[in-house]
């Protein structure tokens, strides 16, 4: 797994496009988008991640799950958290920033990804043809993925 700084959690290699393509990709790599736009941490904001087998997250995680699919009973066994914390946009000449993140989880046999949205506030960089100032127009950011 690669977290990239554009918004993209990738499987085989890294996606260093940040403007993005639309969906399915020419390539087929896999990848899962939380939210692939024109990020630039450099200019604010951070991104973490980990890997856990911890079991109060990873209860609170089988319980979210669970809570959505009910008729299948699901006990995660190993997670992969990403958050983007207000991310700026290459080329801002304000203080927005996005907070958003990725979770991956299995129990060895299921697999789920949630996509976790806490404020949102620009949806284009300027590489992406973004207005420098509200951190729109252009190409707007993408969330999704691919199998490949």
């Amino acid at each position: 797994l690669q977290v990239n700084n554009n918004g993209v959690i990738s499987f085989d290699e890294p996606v260093r496009q940040y403007t993005p393509d639309p969906f399915p990709l020419v390539d087929g790599h896999p990848f899962v988008a939380p939210y692939w736009a024109d990020v630039d941490n450099v200019l604010g904001g951070d991104i973490f991640y980990r890997q856990t087998t911890d079991p109060a997250l990873l209860a609170g995680i089988s319980q979210d799950i669970t809570q959505y699919f009910p008729k299948s009973p699901f006990t995660a066994t190993w997670a992969l958290v990403a958050t983007w914390d207000h991310v700026a946009y290459y080329g801002s000449t304000s203080q927005k920033g996005n907070t958003f993140q990725a979770v991956l989880t299995t129990d060895s046999k299921i697999f789920y990804i949630m996509l976790n949205y806490w404020d949102i506030q620009w949806t284009t960089g300027a590489a992406s043809d973004g207005d420098a100032e509200t951190g729109l127009g252009g190409t707007p950011a993408h969330v999704g993925g691919e199998c490949g």
